[in-house]
């Protein structure tokens, strides 16, 4: 390839790119417009809820659960470990609110290797209700949120239903991954849905129905993947199921975290998808236009003798498209825009991003809850020192 063809393709991509990126905005107000919902029968729902350390709003994340105006339904909740100091926040709950059934349970099965799944399972085995949700430990709701889950199931084509995630928290860190949960995460599972039907499962809000997932091979199918929520999503799918995204958001809070913690998250779920779907992992350069605005810059810059200020303004006309249209998706989700420094922010996450996409292209290892671990294709995970053992020999 010639140095003036990789221009024109960069030239070109940049525009495709940012046209791309605006659609997949559009689609987060479509997926998010109200839906009529007619009168359903009460759903008896079973909350599970994996926790794992004392995180900050632990308390309050538990609580908007208790707050629930749903009819029926009961918390459990788990840590691996009984002196888990998590445990400890959540008898404090089920104190403050007595007339919840909220059970706590330490230790979990030994299923496999994903931890959350081996916590699911122990509290799979003691689920009073056939309907189950999965809430993590740092998801927090409004009073309505069982209800708006039970709606969408009183469809019976429906196997499965997940949520747009909403990012909140202080802290550089979590500055961080708010503004890419609510641009970047929330336009691509939008799009996902809007223009090709399929839902982009998110694991930190999943309403199921157990007896569905028993007959599907039930956790036991995904003791061994990194992205159990994507493998369920796609179990449900293919056995004919239609997986609903609710237009209800829920808030996924992130306190305290630092940039270091915010980076090490994002090489974990690239490394994920880019082992499970390398095709769409590929794909997802295109919703960066701050990456193809910067490189096409640069390389043009790179043919001619001087600095065009047209050039450059050209580009920052391109990035403050990006920026307007993640502001304005983000007021949509937050019913707020975001602060001057989170708007001057937001093309350097976008290229720390970037950087994060190529990592996970060459990075197999993670360290996930105390486990050291290997991702192979597919989204397996097997432990690395049997890996090192097995290269050694």
């Amino acid at each position: 390839m010639t140095l003036a063809t990789l221009v024109y393709l960069l030239v070109v991509l940049a525009p495709v790119s940012l046209l791309l990126t605006l659609l997949a905005h559009a689609a987060v107000f479509i997926v998010l417009s109200p839906r009529r919902t007619g009168d359903a029968p009460v759903l008896p729902i079973t909350v599970l809820k994996p926790v794992k350390g004392a995180e900050p709003g632990l308390y309050e994340n538990l609580a908007s659960l208790a707050r629930q105006d749903h009819p029926a339904y009961e918390i459990l909740v788990a840590a691996e470990d009984a002196r888990d100091p998590a445990l400890e926040i959540a008898r404090r709950v089920q104190e403050d609110f007595p007339h919840v059934s909220i059970r706590i349970h330490p230790g979990a099965r030994a299923l496999g290797l994903n931890p959350k799944v081996n916590l699911l399972a122990a509290l799979f085995d003691r689920a009073r209700y056939d309907a189950v949700l999965i809430s993590d430990s740092n998801v927090r709701v409004g009073p309505e949120y069982l209800g708006e889950m039970a709606a969408e199931m009183a469809d019976p084509a429906v196997g499965l239903v997940t949520n747009i995630v909403v990012g909140e928290g202080e802290g550089l860190g979590a500055v961080l991954e708010r503004l890419h949960l609510n641009s970047f995460v929330a336009a691509a599972a939008s799009l996902a849905r809007v223009a090709a039907g399929r839902a982009c499962v998110i694991g930190k809000s999943m309403l199921l129905r157990r007896s569905d997932l028993e007959r599907l091979g039930g956790l036991y199918e995904v003791r061994n993947l990194l992205a159990e929520d994507f493998a369920i999503g796609r179990m449900y799918e293919v056995a004919g199921f239609r997986v609903a995204l609710s237009p209800y958001l829920v808030r996924c809070v992130n306190d305290g975290w630092t940039v270091e913690r915010f980076l090490n998250r994002h090489v974990r779920w690239a490394q994920m998808r880019r082992r499970i779907a390398p095709g769409a992992y590929l794909g997802e350069l295109l919703l960066n236009p701050v990456l193809w605005i910067t490189l096409a810059t640069a390389a043009l810059w790179s043919t001619r003798p001087g600095r065009d200020l047209r050039l450059a303004a050209v580009a920052a006309a391109g990035v403050a498209v990006k920026v307007a249209s993640d502001a304005l998706v983000s007021r949509r989700l937050r019913g707020s825009l975001p602060r001057p420094f989170e708007i001057l922010v937001m093309p350097f996450k976008d290229l720390a991003m970037a950087a994060v996409w190529l990592v996970a292209c060459f990075r197999r290892r993670v360290s996930w809850r105390g486990n050291e671990l290997r991702i192979e294709e597919g989204g397996r995970l097997v432990p690395a020192r049997s890996v090192e053992n097995a290269e050694a020999t």
